[in-house]
């Protein structure tokens, strides 16, 4: 695939190597089962039990999507990065959004753009903020492709106690990483509730993304604002779930495969 277009001063910048070698590290046998890969609703992680994601050693459920009880959809990707570490994720995902050619390293083919809103500046280069504390409050505006042309998606980052998450379990084995925020995907601003976390399951780091589509957590609660599953169509959730698949698998192989050496040689510099 083509790479995505990038600023003229983009080579200038010592991570530009990143973006000119393209994705690396993804699994086509993972991309050849997405097809395969709907679940049924009784095997689905409820968001009402979004809690389970902390659970020892476990992840309640296979790579896949799966419908809600209430009409929603649950996408979940599990892709092992061995390679990283808790404080490399942390840190990327305060200092990523910083630049847009930051953001087309991670997916050289399907990230456009990125534009950070200023109170995700400050509090990204503020150096008295712990770094996992650093995204709370930004809002990244990205346009992406998750199969077809790029649009439009708004993530709002959040504390996750705000999202409802036990934070006495955030940090430990159980739950090394976490961020979470609510989004609004595509031009329609479909609402969607992102969940990503790691720990190690069977002794390999495994980065967990769970995208509740059609959900919003608002005073800590969940509500299924759009009950996707029973106003599209059975192919368009079904294409909706496949992109945001393997566009997840696709970013986090490639980034398991570049974050040591771009942290290595980048973490001190904001």
């Amino acid at each position: 695939m083509a790479l995505v277009p990038i600023a003229n001063d983009a080579k200038e910048k010592g991570y530009y190597k990143y973006y000119e070698q393209g994705i690396s590290g993804v699994s086509k046998e993972d991309l050849a089962m997405i097809s395969a890969s709907k679940g049924k609703v009784e095997d689905c992680l409820e968001i009402e039990d979004r809690n389970k994601l902390l659970d020892a050693g476990i992840l309640p459920e296979k790579l896949g999507y799966y419908p809600t009880k209430d009409g929603g959809l649950l996408v979940a990707g599990n892709i092992p990065m061995p390679d990283v570490t808790a404080d490399m994720l942390y840190w990327w995902f305060a200092w990523h959004g910083l630049d847009p050619l930051r953001y087309a390293i991670w997916d050289p083919e399907d990230h456009y753009g990125l534009e950070l809103n200023e109170e995700g500046k400050r509090r990204a280069l503020d150096q008295s903020i712990p770094i996992p504390e650093r995204n709370w409050g930004a809002t990244h505006t990205v346009q992406e492709s998750i199969g077809g042309p790029p649009d439009e998606i708004v993530i709002m980052f959040k504390n996750p106690k705000e999202m409802g998450y036990d934070m006495t379990k955030v940090g430990t084995k159980d739950c090394e990483f976490m961020v979470s925020a609510n989004a609004l995907l595509g031009s329609m601003k479909v609402p969607v509730v992102m969940t990503e976390i790691a720990k190690k399951v069977d002794g390999v780091m495994t980065f967990s993304a769970r995208f509740w589509v059609g959900y919003h957590i608002i005073d800590g609660k969940p509500q299924c604002l759009v009950p996707i599953t029973k106003v599209l169509p059975p192919e368009e959730v079904d294409k909706v779930a496949q992109g945001l698949l393997a566009h997840n698998i696709k970013e986090f192989s490639n980034l398991n495969k570049i974050l040591p050496s771009v942290y290595a040689e980048n973490k001190d510099l904001w």
